[in-house]
C-alpha cells in the first residue's frame, strides 16, 4: 500500500477513533514482539530511549506505522539511526523506527529525489506541514542495519510532544513477561572525608551468583561508615534470552526507604548522567555495569526518588542495621536482597597519601593543573563530584609526536563534558594547520581535534591517557572492490572502503561520467556503495569513476578508475 498525500492535518485527527491511552498500539514487525533490548537500558554514554525489536537475524521485515499518522521527519545516515521514520500521531506523540534497511517505494523516491537535488548522501528532512499520511498497520520500511548497528533489528519508539522518549511497555505493549530481575552482584563503597574530596573505595565486591526473587545473604556484612551500595543487574524477557535493563531500584535501611530510581521519560539532554548513575571506575576497569546508589551532587539526572542524604548510609552505633534492595523490571516482576550491615573501624587513609592537594578539583569550581610545558583548564561542573586529577610529564616514547608526552590520571572519574589540555610544541608554520592531540591508551592510540596558537596546542579530552601533539599529513585510504575496466554488468553495483589514519573521514564526492552519484556511506565498515541505476547512467556502456575524499585536516585522496555496465 503506498503513502498518500495529507490534505489537511485536522482531517487525520477526525478520521482516528483509537487514542494512545484508550487502545494499544498495533506491532511495527510482523508476529510476537521479541525484544533484545528495553527503554532504558544502560548504554555507552546514554540510555536507550527505546526498545530494539528481533526480525529473525537478517534484514528486510516489514515495518508498520502503527497508527495513523504523517510522516514528520526523515532522516539518513551514516551513524546514529541510519534510515529513520519519525511519524507524528494526532495526539502529537511521535513514533521513531530506526535502523531501517530501506524505506518503502514511496518514501525512497522521495529521498532519493532529494539526495540528488542536495548532492549528499547524508540528509534530514523534517515537513512543517503534512505531506505523507500513513494508516495503521501500513507498510512504511523495512528493518535492517543501517546507521550505528551491529545487527539486524528494527529500533522502535514512542516520544512525547516534547520530544521526550517515553517507555513503550506496559502501556502501549503488553510482552509476556514473569521473569524476575537477576541481580549479580552487591558492592559497598565507603566514601573518605580526607581533604574532603569524595574520594571512593570498593570494601566489599560480593558475587552473587544470579540471585532473582528473594534472597537473603546470611552472613552479616561489615562495613565503614559513611558508605553506599552498587547493585550489578539486569533484567530477561519470557520468551528471549537477551539481557535487558531493569526499571526501577529500591534501598531501605531499617524499613525506611534511603534511595530510589526509577527509568522512565529519560530526555536526551539528561544522557550523560548515565556515568554518574553507575560506577565509572568498574564500568571502564570491569566492564561492569554497577549502578551506584549515591547521588552525587553534580548528577542532575532527575529520576531520584526517596533520597536520604544523597544515598549516602552513616552508622554512628555498633548495632546491627537491616538493608533491603529492591530491583523491579517494566511488569514490577521483583528481585528483593536482602542483608544486615554493621559498622568497623575505618581505615587509615593511607592509600590517599600519594595524591596532591593542589590537584583536588572540586566538582562546582573547577581549577587548573600546570606541569612543565604543559596544562590543564578545567572548568565547573566538569565533572560529578570532587576529584583528584595529575599531570605529569611522562617518559613514554610516541611515534610522530612534536612535544613531550604527558599522563593525565583521573582516577577513574567520569567526565561530565570535556576540558582543556595545552600542551607547548614546536611545530613548522606549514604544519600548524595539521596539529591534533595524540593519545595512548592500553596500547592504543587515538586523536582529537586540536588548534594550534603561538607555540602552544589546545584540545578537548575526557579520559585518562598519555597525551602529546602530533600532526595528521596522510591523505585517506580509497580501495575499490573492482578492478579498473571490469565488466559489472551482472554486478548491482560499485563498493569502495575509505579509510583515514587519524583524524577521520570528513566528506566525499563520487561522479559518474562527469554527474554527481549517490554512493550510501556506512560508517561502521568503513564502505561505500553506490547502486547502478538505469535512470541516470546508461547499460551496457564503459563508465568514468571520479571519486574525491578529505579527512578532517583536509588532506584529500582522488581516485579515478572506470568500470563497463
Amino acid at each position: 500500500m503506498k503513502l498518500q498525500k495529507a490534505l489537511f492535518l485536522p482531517v487525520i485527527g477526525m478520521c482516528v477513533c483509537n487514542a494512545y491511552g484508550q487502545n494499544k498500539l498495533t506491532n511495527p514487525v510482523d508476529g510476537k514482539l521479541l525484544l533484545s533490548a528495553n527503554y532504558g537500558e544502560l548504554r555507552s554514554m546514554h540510555f536507550h530511549s527505546g526498545m530494539d525489536l528481533k526480525i529473525g537475524g537478517k534484514s528486510g521485515a516489514k515495518v508498520y506505522a502503527v497508527d495513523d499518522a504523517f510522516v514528520y521527519r526523515l532522516s539518513v545516515s551514516p551513524q546514529g539511526y541510519g534510515n529513520c521514520i519519525y511519524l507524528k500521531h494526532p495526539d502529537g506523540n511521535i513514533t521513531v523506527y530506526g535502523h531501517l534497511q530501506k524505506f518503502n517505494e514511496t518514501l525512497s523516491d522521495f529521498i532519493k529525489n532529494e539526495q540528488y537535488r542536495r548532492n549528499s548522501f547524508a540528509i534530514d528532512t523534517a515537513f512543517a506541514k503534512p505531506v505523507f499520511s500513513v494508516k495503521r498497520g501500513e507498510i512504511i520500511g523495512f528493518a535492517g542495519n543501517s546507521g550505528t548497528s551491529f545487527g539486524p533489528h528494527l529500533h522502535f519508539e514512542i516520544r512525547d510532544s516534547l520530544n521526550i522518549p517515553i517507555n513503550p511497555i506496559p502501556e502501549f505493549y503488553d510482552i509476556p513477561d514473569n521473569i524476575p530481575p537477576t541481580v549479580k552482584a552487591l558492592t559497598a563503597f565507603t566514601i573518605d572525608s580526607f581533604m574532603n574530596t569524595g574520594f571512593r573505595r570498593i570494601i566489599h565486591d560480593i558475587q552473587l551468583k544470579n540471585v532473582k526473587g528473594k534472597h537473603n545473604i546470611s552472613k552479616t556484612i561489615e562495613v565503614e561508615s559513611p558508605l553506599f551500595f552498587g547493585i550489578e543487574t539486569f533484567d530477561n524477557v519470557t520468551e528471549t534470552y537477551n539481557k535487558i535493563g531493569v526499571r526501577k531500584i529500591h534501598v531501605s535501611l531499617d524499613n525506611t526507604a534511603i534511595f530510589s530510581c526509577c527509568f522512565d521519560n529519560l530526555g536526551f539532554e539528561k544522557n550523560t548522567y548515565i556515568n554518574s548513575l553507575q560506577s565509572y571506575d568498574l564500568l571502564i576497569n570491569e566492564n561492569r555495569n554497577v549502578i551506584k546508589t549515591y547521588v552525587e551532587p553534580g548528577n542532575n539526572l532527575d529520576k531520584y526518588q526517596n533520597t536520604v542524604n544523597s544515598g549516602i548510609v552513616e552508622i554512628e552505633d555498633s548495632l546491627i542495621h537491616k538493608v533491603s534492595i529492591t530491583v523491579e523490571d517494566d511488569y514490577k516482576n521483583k528481585t528483593i536482597l536482602n542483608f544486615n550491615i554493621k559498622a568497623q573501624k575505618k581505615s587509615d587513609g593511607n592509600h590517599l597519601l600519594n595524591h596532591k592537594k593542589s590537584n583536588c578539583i572540586k566538582w562546582d569550581s573547577g581549577g587548573f593543573i600546570l606541569s612543565k610545558g604543559a596544562c590543564l583548564l578545567i572548568k565547573p561542573k566538569t565533572f560529578y563530584d570532587n576529584v583528584y586529577v595529575e599531570l605529569e610529564k611522562s617518559d613514554t616514547a610516541a611515534n610522530g609526536c612534536y612535544s613531550s608526552v604527558y599522563f593525565v590520571n583521573l582516577h577513574s572519574a567520569a567526565v561530565h563534558k570535556p576540558f582543556d589540555i595545552v600542551i607547548k610544541a614546536n611545530v613548522v608554520d606549514s604544519l600548524r594547520g595539521k596539529v591534533m592531540i595524540g593519545g595512548l591508551r592500553n596500547g592504543k592510540m587515538f586523536a582529537v581535534n586540536a588548534k594550534y596558537f603561538m607555540g602552544f596546542v589546545n584540545a578537548k579530552i575526557s579520559s585518562s591517557a598519555h597525551y602529546f601533539v602530533t600532526v595528521d599529513t596522510l591523505s585517506p585510504l580509497i580501495t575499490p572492490k573492482f578492478k579498473d575496466g571490469e565488466d559489472l554488468r551482472k554486478q548491482t553495483g560499485l563498493k569502495i572502503m575509505i579509510d583515514d589514519n587519524l583524524s577521520g573521514i570528513q566528506k566525499y564526492t563520487g561522479y559518474i561520467d562527469g554527474e554527481w552519484a549517490l554512493f550510501e556511506y556506512d560508517s561502521k565498515n568503513h564502505l561505500l556503495t553506490y547502486t547502478f541505476d538505469d535512470k541516470r547512467i546508461s547499460r551496457n556502456k564503459k563508465h568514468k569513476l571520479k571519486l574525491i575524499v578529505s579527512d578532517n585536516k583536509n588532506n584529500t585522496s582522488l581516485f579515478e578508475s572506470s568500470f563497463v555496465w
